[in-house]
C-alpha cells in the first residue's frame, strides 16, 4: 500500500470518527442520523417529527457519503466539515473559481460529447462550489453554489452527490429560483436508478453514479419527495405516476393504490388521469387479500371501475375487454365474500344473518349454478333458529335486565333534584 493511499485511509477514518462524535451531541441528532432523516445540521434545522413516520421522507442535506471519501473528494470534505476559513470573501472567491471550471467543463463536453475528459473538470468545479456554500451559508451565493454543485456533480456522473446537493437546495431555500431545474435533475436520476435496479445488484460500494444500498428504494424516495417539495410543480404528477409504477413493480400494491388515488384527486387536469384510474384499479384488486380480510380495496375497485366507464367513455371503449374481465372478477370476489360471511354466521348459529348474505349471493348470480346451490343453503338455514340459544343462562339471569332497570333520573326531569336542594 502506498503512502498516498495510507494517508487517504487515515483521513477517511478521522472524518468518520469525528462525524460520529458530532452526531452523538444530542439524542435527537442520534435518532435522526440513525434513520438518515434530516437531523439538525449547520443550518440548525430541527428534525421534523412527521419525517420519523415517513421512511420516504427528506434526508439530511449535510450527510456524509462514502463518495465524499474518494481521493478527488476527501480534501474538500475535510475543509467543509472542519475548516475554519469562512466569510463572504472566501465564498465569492471559491464560487468564481467554480464558475470558471464549470464553463470549462461545459466547453469540453460540447467538444467531445462521448468523451469523459469533462468529468474531472466538473468534479473540481463541484469541490469549489462545496467550499463556497460552506463558507457563507444561507446567502444568495449559497443558493447558487448548491445548484451549481449539483449540476457539476450531475455532469461528472456523480449522481448520489448531485442529488444530495439538489435536495439540500430545495430544503434550505424554499421556492428557490433553481427549483424547476433541480427537481428535473432529481427526477432524471430517480428514473435512471429505477432502470438500473432491474439489471444491477443491491450492493455497489465503488460506483458514484448510484447509492451503495437500496437502489430502487432510494429512487422511490426521491420521486416521493419531489411531489412533496413542490406539489404544484410541473413534475409533481409525473413523479406520482412514476412512483406508483415503481411500487407496482416492487409488488407494494397498497402504496401504489394510495399514490394513484392521490394523483387522481389532487391533479384532476393531469395527462395521466385515465392511466392512473386504470392502474389504480389493478393495484386495488391486487391489494385485496381475500374474504377474511378488509373489503375496502374491493369496494374501491367497484367504484373505480364505474367511474372509468362514466368519466372516460371513449378510452374505456378501447379497453372494453379488459374492463369487462375486471368487472366479472370484482363481482365474483364480492359474491365469494358474501358466501364466506354466510358460512361464518351459519357456523355461529346466526342463521338470520347467514340467510341475508346467502340471499345477496342468490340475487347477484341469479340463474347460475351458484344461485341454485345457495338456494339450498337458504332453505336449510331457514329451518334453524334465527339466533343461537343463550349460553350459561343461569349466570346471565343473576344480573338485572337493563331494559327493565328504572333510571335514577328521568330524562327532562330536574325538579326532584332542584327541589331537594331548595328544601
Amino acid at each position: 500500500m502506498t503512502i498516498k493511499n495510507t494517508t487517504c485511509l487515515l483521513a477517511a477514518a478521522l472524518i468518520v470518527i469525528a462525524s460520529g462524535c458530532t452526531a452523538m451531541r444530542t439524542a435527537g441528532d442520534k435518532v435522526g442520523s440513525a434513520l438518515g432523516l434530516n437531523p439538525a445540521g449547520n443550518n440548525d434545522r430541527s428534525l421534523d417529527p412527521d419525517e420519523l413516520l415517513d421512511p420516504l421522507g427528506a434526508r439530511d442535506g449535510d450527510r456524509l457519503l462514502i463518495d465524499d471519501l474518494a481521493p478527488s473528494q476527501i480534501a474538500t470534505t475535510w475543509k467543509t466539515r472542519f475548516g475554519s476559513v469562512n466569510g463572504k470573501s472566501t465564498a465569492v472567491k471559491q464560487y468564481e473559481q467554480g464558475q470558471a471550471l464549470y464553463q470549462r467543463g461545459v466547453a469540453l463536453m460540447e467538444q467531445a460529447p462521448d468523451g469523459n475528459q469533462h468529468q474531472a473538470v466538473f468534479t473540481d468545479a463541484a469541490n469549489k462550489f462545496r467550499l463556497a456554500s460552506a463558507a457563507w451559508s444561507d446567502s444568495a451565493i449559497d443558493e447558487d453554489a448548491l445548484y451549481f454543485q449539483g449540476e457539476s456533480y450531475f455532469f461528472a456522473d456523480r449522481y448520489v452527490q448531485a442529488n444530495r446537493a439538489f435536495e439540500k437546495l430545495v430544503a434550505v431555500f424554499d421556492g428557490s429560483k433553481h427549483m424547476d431545474m433541480a427537481e428535473n435533475r432529481r427526477y432524471s436520476i430517480a428514473l435512471y436508478w429505477l432502470q438500473l435496479s432491474e439489471t444491477q445488484g443491491a450492493l455497489a460500494l465503488n460506483d458514484p453514479k448510484r447509492p451503495k444500498l437500496g437502489l430502487a428504494k432510494e429512487a422511490r424516495r426521491i420521486l416521493h419527495q419531489i411531489r412533496m417539495d413542490d406539489p404544484t410543480g410541473r413534475l409533481a404528477d409525473d413523479s406520482a405516476m412514476s412512483l406508483a409504477k415503481a411500487f407496482m413493480k416492487a409488488k407494494m400494491y397498497y402504496e401504489a393504490a394510495d399514490t394513484l388515488e392521490d394523483l387522481r384527486k389532487n391533479y384532476p387536469a393531469s395527462e395521466y388521469q385515465f392511466d392512473a384510474h386504470m392502474l389504480e384499479l389493478e393495484a386495488q384488486l391486487a391489494s385485496y387479500q381475500g374474504a377474511s380480510y378488509d373489503d375496502g380495496p374491493l369496494k374501491k375497485s367497484d367504484k373505480l371501475l364505474k367511474s372509468i366507464v362514466k368519466t372516460f367513455p371513449q378510452q374505456a371503449q378501447g379497453e372494453l375487454a379488459y374492463l369487462e374481465k375486471q368487472s366479472a372478477k370484482i363481482q365474483n370476489l364480492i359474491g365469494e365474500r358474501d358466501l364466506t360471511l354466510g358460512e361464518y354466521f351459519e357456523r355461529r348459529g346466526e342463521n338470520l344473518a347467514a340467510r341475508f348474505h346467502y340471499q345477496k349471493v342468490q340475487d347477484q348470480f341469479d340463474g347460475t349454478a351458484v344461485a341454485e346451490e345457495v338456494e339450498t343453503r337458504i332453505a336449510e338455514a331457514a329451518k334453524k333458529p334465527d339466533r343461537p340459544g343463550q349460553h350459561a343462562k343461569w349466570l346471565v339471569d343473576l344480573f338485572p335486565d337493563p331494559a327493565k332497570a328504572k333510571p335514577v333520573i328521568i330524562a327532562g326531569d330536574n325538579e326532584s333534584i332542584l327541589g331537594s336542594k331548595l328544601r
